[in-house]
């Protein structure tokens, strides 16, 4: 766990370079699907999480959350909000892809350009009557109201220039979203280009895994608005 999660008291200010300092969990397209907070939570091996989404407004994306026990037997001990100059401190980067016509009127058309945008991190802490047999004292989850396919160029391709430890690769995500994450896709053109590329991946069933991942001899668990399974992969050596 990192060690500013571990001191984290209710009303700490936490900046936004230590939380991405941490091992990170990023899911884009993600509604109010705890599947890869739970999933990586039982396993010990990730406690801050991005959760990225454009179609779901803060208030209903909570509620959602509680209706559907996103993040069963944990409560919420702390509220963080960041805003843009947290993230993007120096400006956006300018991309250094090419995007076709079609995708960058269907990037523009598609937000809800009527929903007022978030960026804030809440530090949840396990209930009492639960042990480590069901998850990490604690985690961090940062809900973050953007493009999920630019929030991962911004963020691990340029500013910080290291990928996620872990990825939930689900096209579509939890919603709708004008382009899909798997192979083939924007997602993929924006990982080449920048050599950026998470060492795991959850995939879905549904979902067509990238060049050079191979999946693990693991259960797979299953998530999302259709109960889909999904599967462990690794980067592999190529």
């Amino acid at each position: 766990m990192p060690k500013w999660l571990m001191d984290y008291k209710p009303g700490d200010k936490v900046s936004f370079n230590d939380f991405m300092a941490s091992r990170i969990g990023y899911y884009p397209g993600s509604g109010y699907d705890g599947c890869l907070v739970k999933t990586c939570n039982q396993a010990h091996c990730v406690h801050s999480f991005i959760q990225v989404d454009y179609g779901i407004a803060e208030r209903k994306m909570k509620l959602k959350a509680e209706e559907f026990n996103a993040f069963n037997g944990y409560h919420v001990i702390g509220r963080v909000d960041w805003h843009e100059q947290d993230l993007a401190p120096h400006g956006q980067y300018a991309p250094n892809f090419r995007m076709t016509e079609r995708e960058i009127e269907k990037a523009m058309s598609f937000v809800m350009k009527d929903t007022e945008p978030y960026c804030f991190m809440e530090v949840y802490e396990r209930n009492v009557d639960k042990g480590d047999n069901w998850g990490a004292k604690r985690f961090a989850v940062t809900f973050l109201f953007a493009d999920g396919i630019a929030s991962y160029y911004q963020l691990f391709c340029r500013r910080y220039c290291k990928a996620p430890w872990i990825f939930l690769l689900q096209d579509h995500g939890f919603g709708g979203n004008y382009a899909g994450f798997g192979h083939g896709t924007l997602m993929e053109k924006v990982m080449e280009a920048n050599d950026c590329w998470p060492k795991n991946v959850i995939c879905s069933e549904d979902t067509r895994i990238w060049n050079h991942y191979e999946k693990v001899d693991a259960d797979p668990v299953i998530g999302g608005l259709h109960r889909n399974l999904r599967f462990l992969y690794k980067r592999c050596a190529f």
